[in-house]
């Protein structure tokens, strides 16, 4: 399966992280890769929702256009653990995430099991039921940009687009769950997420503690 690796860097500094450019560059895969760190803006000046919706855009486009099978969108303050690609890869899906959480807020995991327009329920609500998931495939309704394969099929139908207060990953899964297409993820795929530059600490998925469904690793080096 030829796959396009697509990392959309931040329109401020800093654009991406050095553990985020390490886990890419050793991400496990029997093809090729071709590996693209998006940094032109657009449009203009512009930040936030609107300059990665047309970033992912550009990428749809570098999909189709480039015969590619597939498109593995990790974000720019993602850490990823190598065997990302083959797993996602092997689940039959058309929408393949891996497990991180939020940034922000309660660190809720962005895996969710009912989404509607502007509200969803993300499975770590129900801890029980997401702690007896861990390591699984599970089928889900999204949502997230930060680890996702996405097949050429998904991208032929569907465009990235905005519609409201939320980010264009969020009305994609909308979109994919309208079209029918599956969307899975693999609780093994186990994603750290950087918080910010000025905090040197990473937010994980677990269900080795007793009163969160994530842990926060601080780190004394930049990142």
């Amino acid at each position: 399966m030829k796959v396009l690796v697509f990392c959309p860097l931040a329109p401020t500094m800093p654009r991406i992280y050095g553990r985020t450019v390490q886990s890419i560059l050793t991400l496990e895969y029997d093809d090729p890769l071709d590996i693209v760190f998006a940094r032109h803006d657009e449009p203009g000046q512009e930040i936030g929702t609107l300059n990665l919706m047309h970033k992912h855009n550009r990428a749809r486009k570098m999909v189709l256009d480039g015969n590619y099978d597939a498109m593995l969108s990790i974000e720019a303050d993602m850490i990823v653990p190598p065997n990302t690609l083959t797993r996602l890869a092997a689940i039959d899906a058309d929408v393949a995430y891996g497990l991180y959480c939020s940034r922000h807020g309660q660190h809720q995991w962005l895996a969710f099991h009912e989404i509607s327009k502007a509200t969803g329920k993300s499975i770590d609500s129900k801890r029980n039921y997401a702690a007896a998931q861990w390591g699984r495939i599970i089928t889900t309704q999204g949502v997230g940009m930060g680890c996702t394969l996405i097949h050429r099929r998904v991208l032929e139908k569907i465009e990235f687009r905005l519609s409201g207060s939320m980010a264009d990953d969020w009305y994609f899964a909308l979109d994919c769950k309208a079209h029918g297409f599956v969307q899975k993820h693999d609780l093994g795929v186990v994603c750290g997420h950087i918080l910010n530059h000025n905090s040197m600490a990473v937010v994980w998925p677990t269900i080795n503690t007793d009163r969160t469904m994530f842990e926060i690793e601080p780190l004394d080096q930049e990142v």
